[in-house]
C-alpha cells in the first residue's frame, strides 16, 4: 500500500508540474551583436525558428540604429534611398548609445535575415551583418 501511495504522490506532482508549464511562453534563443563604427559582429550565423532575443552591444563612439530585416537571400544588399537603405518589414529595431545595451525580442521563422545600422550612410559603409533562421 505505500507503494500506491508513493506512485499516486509522484504521478501527482508530476501532472501539477507539465500544467504549470503548459502556459508558460518557450524562452527565447539569443543572438547577440556587437556594434561599432562601420560593423556589426553577430555572435552566431544561425539561430533556431521562433522566439530569438537580439542584444546589442555599442562598442562605438557614436549612437547606431539596428534594425532587423527579412530578406530573400543570404547576405543580399539591399538598395539605398538617399543615405539611408530602403527597407521594409521591419522585425524589430533599437537605438543604441554608445558603450550601452539594448535588446529586442522578436519571433522568426525560418529564412534569411540582416541587422543593420540605418543611421545616414551606415548601412552604406558596411554596417550590416547577415543570419538564417533554421
Amino acid at each position: 500500500m505505500r507503494y500506491v501511495i508513493a506512485y499516486c504522490a509522484i504521478a501527482a506532482s508530476l501532472v501539477i508540474s507539465a500544467s504549470s508549464r503548459a502556459g508558460t511562453v518557450a524562452p527565447a534563443s539569443t543572438l547577440r551583436a556587437d556594434v561599432a563604427e562601420w560593423s556589426i559582429v553577430p555572435s552566431t550565423g544561425a539561430v533556431p525558428a521562433g522566439r530569438v532575443r537580439i542584444a546589442v552591444r555599442n562598442f562605438g563612439t557614436t549612437t547606431h540604429q539596428v534594425l532587423l530585416v527579412r530578406t530573400g537571400s543570404f547576405g543580399a544588399r539591399l538598395r539605398l534611398h538617399g543615405s539611408h537603405a530602403a527597407v521594409s518589414n521591419v522585425f524589430g529595431s533599437v537605438l543604441v548609445k554608445p558603450g550601452a545595451r539594448a535588446s529586442f525580442t522578436v519571433s522568426l521563422k525560418p529564412g534569411s535575415y540582416l541587422l543593420l545600422d540605418n543611421l545616414p550612410w551606415h548601412y552604406w559603409k558596411g554596417t550590416s551583418a547577415a543570419f538564417t533562421v533554421r
